[in-house]
């Protein structure tokens, strides 16, 4: 992960390239050992927006992935990063890699 030591006030211009550096380099080769994809949408006052694709949309572990592995990676190279907001329809997901209700043992969804 690049390491970034911006201030709280860094330009969510500055923020997104970075940001999208690391989807690029750590977070979708992660989630695509389980068929997923998180495109970096925007970000929008500090808050990275993400859209989660493939075997992420519809999985019963998309919100674990996405606090305790996306964001948790996010704010430890980027502290200024407010937070992140999925707006992915997980309802239309098809090919999930967890079924919603369903107890997984990993954290990628």
């Amino acid at each position: 992960m690049p390491n970034a030591t911006q201030t709280p006030e860094m330009a969510d211009d500055a923020m997104y390239d970075v940001v999208a550096e690391i989807f690029r380099g750590d977070i979708n080769p992660m989630v695509a050992r389980h068929g997923g994809r998180v495109d970096l949408v925007d970000i929008q006052d500090g808050t990275v927006v993400v859209r989660m694709m493939g075997g992420c949309q519809g999985c019963g572990m998309a919100t674990v992935t996405l606090r305790q592995g996306i964001e948790t990676a996010l704010r430890q190279a980027l502290p200024a990063i407010r937070g992140i907001r999925d707006i992915t329809d997980h309802g239309a997901g098809t090919n999930p890699y967890y079924a919603a209700g369903t107890q997984g043992q990993s954290a990628v969804g």
